[in-house]
């Protein structure tokens, strides 16, 4: 199959919502980390931020692998993986972006056992990949 219009809004639509989130994510990466450490209202921001921008970025992966008929991924990892092994983009940023996936099933599932120091250290650390994932989606979608 191939990517339509319909497709392209729709991931302009994902894109859109993410940039709220990245926004935020950005911002709360420019705080000391004591103060994020001491700040709930900061942790939520940064929950539900990166929660948000994970969701958008494998709602994107879905749309493209079930548009161009790829392998059904079997996990969220998976989403990440497929895309990897179709070129969308390279394996080193894959490898690396999935450090921050997989940090999903904590948002989402395993909040009563989240670290706070390691919340901040993802934010740190993968902020700035969901901009390098628009932009890799961008070019293989020819946004």
């Amino acid at each position: 199959m191939f990517i339509t219009d319909q497709h392209r809004k729709q991931i302009r639509q994902f894109f859109a919502e993410m940039d709220r989130h990245i926004d935020v994510l950005e911002k709360l990466t420019a705080l000391p980390r004591q103060q994020f450490m001491s700040d709930v209202i900061l942790q939520s921001a940064a929950e539900r931020s990166l929660h948000l921008a994970l969701e958008c970025a494998t709602d994107v992966g879905n749309l493209i692998i079930d548009a161009l008929i790829m392998r059904d991924p079997s996990s969220y990892e998976d989403i990440i993986q497929v895309l990897a092994d179709e070129k969308l983009f390279p394996s080193e940023f894959a490898d690396f972006f999935m450090q921050v996936v997989k940090f999903r099933r904590v948002l989402a599932h395993d909040y009563l056992e989240r670290d706070v120091a390691q919340l901040y250290q993802m934010v740190v650390d993968h902020a700035g990949d969901f901009r390098r994932f628009q932009e890799y989606v961008s070019e293989y979608v020819e946004l």
